[in-house]
């Protein structure tokens, strides 16, 4: 079962939901990428806004 708030553009994941580009999984893991982060570059998060 695909959890519907978490998109997934990634084909290689094994959780991705095929062709719902859904992810399967109930929960993720989001981190920085180094340092503190100041815009998604920073981040493994397409959704990263700034706060």
């Amino acid at each position: 079962m695909s959890n519907q708030e978490i998109k997934c553009h990634v084909q290689t994941c094994k959780y991705n939901g095929d062709s719902s580009r859904l992810c399967t999984l109930n929960d993720i893991v989001v981190g920085n990428c180094g340092g503190q982060a100041h815009d998604k570059q920073g981040t493994q998060c397409d959704s990263f806004r700034e706060e």
